[in-house]
């Protein structure tokens, strides 16, 4: 349904490829939730471009930064929904380059986030504050 979908963050826009996040909980034998849930990592992959604060933001390990993924509908670029992460660390980071294709230079990241809401719901890791 959605066909765009862009990453806000410290006032930049970056054109995301693909994007997906999970959550989970574990079960008891009658399959009845035994634990609270986790998760929360966001995997995104956008276009690269020649600035290098995604970079800096990965080899930091206390720097944190909050955003947005906004997904658009097909029709007329309305916001389909928007998920919102707060104080995440970029965990994992790759570069790629392909001469060939409509998009030669990609960033792979993984962010892990003290706060992610989709819509109303919010979810929140038990991070100590710091």
């Amino acid at each position: 349904m959605s066909f765009k979908a862009v990453m806000r963050i410290d006032g930049e826009e970056l054109n995301v490829l693909d994007c997906h996040f999970s959550f989970a909980q574990h079960t008891d034998h009658n399959g009845k939730p035994a634990a609270r849930p986790t998760g929360g990592a966001v995997t995104v992959l956008v276009e690269s471009d020649g600035n290098t604060n995604l970079f800096d933001w990965m080899v930091s390990n206390t720097q944190t930064k909050s955003g947005s993924i906004v997904f658009y509908r097909r029709d007329a670029m309305s916001k389909m929904k928007e998920l919102k992460f707060t104080d995440a660390y970029c965990v994992e980071y790759e570069e790629h380059f392909k001469a060939a294709g409509d998009v030669p230079m990609q960033i792979k990241m993984v962010l892990s986030a003290r706060e992610v809401q989709l819509g109303s719901s919010v979810y929140k890791n038990p991070w100590p504050q710091s």
